[in-house]
C-alpha cells in the first residue's frame, strides 16, 4: 500500500444513482457520502461479476464531483477505488476533492485517505481515515 491508486473514471449506477457501500451508523448527524469508483472497464467488470445488482457503467464526471464538493463542505465524501466486490473485506478510498483534483490535472493516480473495513455480521463498512507512516502502512 503506497497511498495512491489509479484515478477512478467510472461509477456503476444503480438506476440513476451511483452504487454505494452500506455503511455502519456512527452518529445521527454523520451521513458520509461514499460511492464506488473504477479506473477502467476491467476493474468494474470484476465488481459486476461479484454483484447481484443490475448496475450500469457511467463516466465519473467533474460536474458530479464539483456539485458534491461544494455542498455541505463538512460532510465526508469518498470514492472507493477499484473494489473487487461489494463484500470485499477491506477497500481504500479517496476524497471527492482528491479525485476531482486528479481528474482536473489529468493525473493517472489519486491519493488515498480512507479505508473501509467490512463487518461480516451485518455486511456494513466502517470508515477509517489513515495517514502513511515511513513504512507505507496505513495507520488506524
Amino acid at each position: 500500500m503506497d497511498g495512491t491508486s489509479n484515478t477512478p473514471r467510472y461509477v456503476l449506477n444503480d438506476a440513476a444513482f451511483p452504487a454505494c457501500p452500506s455503511l455502519t451508523e456512527t452518529s445521527p448527524q454523520d451521513h458520509p457520502i461514499v460511492i464506488y469508483g473504477f479506473s477502467n472497464k476491467s476493474q468494474y467488470d470484476v465488481f459486476l461479476k461479484a454483484s447481484s445488482l443490475a448496475l450500469t457503467p457511467y463516466p465519473l464526471v467533474k460536474r458530479f464531483l464539483e456539485k458534491h464538493v461544494d455542498q455541505n463542505a463538512d460532510e465526508m465524501k469518498l470514492v472507493v477505488v477499484d473494489a473487487d466486490s461489494p463484500t470485499q473485506p477491506s477497500v481504500h478510498a479517496a476524497t471527492f476533492q482528491n479525485v476531482l483534483e486528479a481528474i482536473r490535472l489529468g493525473s493517472e493516480t489519486v491519493n488515498l485517505t480512507h479505508r473501509l473495513i467490512l463487518d461480516p455480521t451485518d455486511s456494513t463498512y466502517r470508515v477509517e481515515s489513515f495517514s502513511l507512516t515511513a513504512s507505507s502502512e496505513p495507520a488506524a
